[in-house]
Formats: C-alpha cells, structure tokens, sequence
C-alpha cells in the first residue's frame, strides 16, 4: 500500500487540479476560436439610373458562405446563395457621407463593422458642343463632389468593341472640374470620324473603385481599393454623376 504524508497529498491535489484548469482552459479556447472571413465588395451611388447598388462576395474559412448578415446602415443586403449578397434598388439607402457596413455570423458568434465615406451628389454642367457635327474636341465641365478625391471620366459608345473608336479613360483629381475631350475620341483607328452616341461617364471616389455590375465602359488600371482587416478584404464605392452625351451625326 503506497502511503503518503499530508506535504505529498497536498502537492498531488494540486497537481491534479492544475492539470484540469490547463484540460479547461484548453477547450474554452478551441470552443472561442473565430472562422476567418474574407470579403470583396462594391458600393455605388448611381444618380444616372437613381438606383443604389451593393454586390458582396464573403468566404468563411476559404469556403463560400451565405449565412451571414451584412446592413449597410440600418439595412440588410439580400442574399443571393453561393457566397453572393446583391442588391440594386431605388429603394435601398446609400446616402452621401458615412456610411456603416456590418458583417455579422451569429452561429460563430461574430461581429465586425467597417466605415466609409460616400462621395457628395454632383453633376455634369456643361457639353460644349454636346452636337459635335465636325467631330471637334469637346469641352466638359462639372460641378464638385464633397468627399471626393479623384474623379473617374470615361467617353465611350456602347459599341466600342467594334466600331473601332477607343474609349478615353482618365483619372482627374477631386480639384478638377473642366476637362477637354480630344477629337481623336471621335475617331476610329484610320482617323476617320464614327458617327455615334458617345456616352460620359463621370465617376467620384475617394479610397478606391472599380467594375461593378452593369458598368459600360472598361476602367483603367491601377485603380486604388479601400483594404480592410476585419473581414479581411477590399471594399470599393463612388458615387455616378447622371449620364450624359455627345452626338457625333451621320
């Protein structure tokens, strides 16, 4: 029979309660470990078709997941299935300035906010000529974007990609309002002018844009996006100034 003073009862008690507190504590810890989110989303204010749109893709642990909860605001994005949340809707809020993107999973007990600031309501104000009957350089004017750091302008047909005209693509800093579209904007690759509607497309942003659904034209490369940590991800959004034109006639 192994007999024991009270000076080794003691040290074994606490032996074996230390072993259980480190057994628990180890099984709290797996039990409150957090799925790793990631997240690629756009954000547009359209002032051309009056219609707001978000498009957001989430991934939990690498894998599509659509059991999430993602509110701009105070308002829940619909989800579409395969990791897809869309909407895009007249009646869905987008107003300028702050703005408050929640990620929620309540089975993994997970809540993450990001924040980002919606450029101002602007506008084309001039075209000049907006009927260009010698297919002559164009003068564009605008007014600004609070919040804005840059501007998107884009001139294109919804033919470019055969018609053979090349869409001008510029990036413009937020201090600029005037801008002159070259006549070679007009022209196709002999230099001979091709009649059309070529459509402007006047962009403001701050952290980052980029394609979203339904877009017209091709963007440059380069564009910036907002980073973010909690999703881990990229976030893009800017506001479109209501579309505009310029007629070259047959």
């Amino acid at each position: 029979m192994i007999r024991m003073n009270h000076r080794g009862l003691l040290a074994f008690v606490l032996l074996v309660l230390a072993f259980s507190c480190d057994r628990r504590g180890s099984l709290e810890s797996r039990q409150r470990e957090v799925p790793s989110f990631t997240v690629d989303m756009t954000l547009i204010k359209d002032l051309s078709t009056g219609k707001n749109q978000v498009d957001a893709y989430l991934e939990r642990d690498g894998a599509a997941y659509s059991e999430a909860i993602i509110t701009v605001g105070d308002v829940i994005v619909p989800v579409i299935g395969g990791g897809l949340y869309f909407v895009e809707s007249a009646g869905f809020p987008l107003p300028s300035g702050l703005n408050i993107i929640k990620f929620e999973s309540p089975q993994d007990d997970y809540t993450a906010s990001v924040s980002i600031q919606i450029p101002g309501n602007f506008g084309i104000t001039n075209v000049s000529p907006s009927y260009n009957s010698n297919a002559d350089n164009v003068f564009l004017e605008w007014s600004a974007s609070s919040g804005a750091s840059n501007y998107l302008l884009a001139v294109a047909t919804l033919d470019y990609v055969n018609d053979g005209t090349t869409p001008l693509r510029t990036i413009l800093f937020a201090s600029t309002s005037q801008y002159v579209v070259p006549d070679t904007t007009f022209e196709n690759f002999a230099g001979d002018p091709v009649p059309g509607v070529y459509y402007i497309y006047l962009i403001a942003y701050n952290e980052g844009f980029g394609p979203y659904s339904g877009i017209k034209f091709p963007v440059p490369e380069g564009l910036p996006e907002k980073l973010i940590s909690d999703p881990v991800g990229t976030i893009r959004f800017g506001t479109v100034a209501a579309l505009d034109s310029i007629i070259v006639p047959f």
